[in-house]
């Protein structure tokens, strides 16, 4: 089942302090050691170890308005999105169970724990009508990186339309056996999506420590149906359940280190 954790920080010194800009790597690894100080030891390791596409995503430190935490943010937080039904509970409770949270070099207090959505996978279909045209607004840089085999390692940081919901598409149905969507809504995402607008920029994102950050998109962007006429209704309900699921998954590449946080819009 789906679900989004905010963890809510405040300063343990009571001072604000002043987060490094690219805290993402820093989140991750504070949430795989509040996993492995409360006594999941294997379930760190295993999340460290399992190779893509894995049952969590997270943001970097963010502020009241989705911004990343600066010296004059207000609030501070992360969000967990959790994929699978068996890293809800341990998420919850570790981070209830631990007092102090560091990113980088700043220490911080839970100032509180809030679940904020939890939406079983076939929830999230039955409620999905067949809808033709999506916004997202991408908090956090989006991007696509290519493999080994495809020549030099490139960022393709533009969200095009296929490779966003061919990636939703094998993430939900990774985590959702049970409620797998069908081929026609992989037909729809292969041949018949399209970018209908967008107001993005390009801002760097940290990935790994003493790597240089790499470059992706933020903003705005608007994805449609091209013909609905060779679209079906439950393929298009189809695309609608899966724009839900990005609000949990992200989108693109890296969402475990804060890439790819968007929350959909209409």
């Amino acid at each position: 089942m789906p679900a989004r954790i905010i963890v809510r920080l405040e300063p343990a010194g009571g001072r604000p302090f002043i987060p490094p800009p690219h805290t993402g790597p820093a989140v991750n690894a504070a949430f795989l050691a509040a996993l492995r100080d409360t006594g999941g030891d294997a379930l760190s390791a295993a999340l460290h170890e399992t190779r893509p596409p894995k049952p969590f995503a997270l943001t970097p430190l963010l502020d009241e308005r989705n911004r990343l935490a600066s010296a004059s943010s207000k609030q501070v937080r992360f969000e967990i999105g959790v994929l699978a039904d068996s890293l809800t509970a341990p998420a919850l409770q570790a981070f209830a169970a631990i007092r102090d949270v560091r990113v980088a070099r700043c220490l911080y207090k839970v100032a509180g724990l809030e679940l904020a959505g939890a939406d079983p996978f076939s929830d999230l279909l039955a409620g999905a009508g067949p809808a033709d045209r999506w916004t997202l607004q991408i908090h956090t840089p989006v991007a696509f990186f290519t493999a080994k085999e495809e020549g030099a390692r490139r960022v393709r940081p533009f969200p095009e339309a296929e490779w966003v919901f061919a990636d939703l598409y094998r993430k939900w149905n990774t985590f959702a056996p049970d409620a797998a969507l069908g081929e026609t809504t992989a037909q729809l995402v292969a041949q018949n999506l399209e970018v209908a607008d967008y107001r993005l920029a390009m801002a760097e994102h940290l990935i790994k420590v003493n790597v240089p950050p790499v470059r992706g998109s933020v903003g705005r962007i608007v994805y449609r149906v091209a013909d609905t006429r060779r679209s079906s209704a439950e393929a298009r309900a189809g695309l609608e359940a899966l724009v839900r699921f990005s609000a949990y998954s992200g989108i693109g590449d890296r969402t475990t280190t804060g890439m790819g946080y968007v929350l959909p819009s209409r």
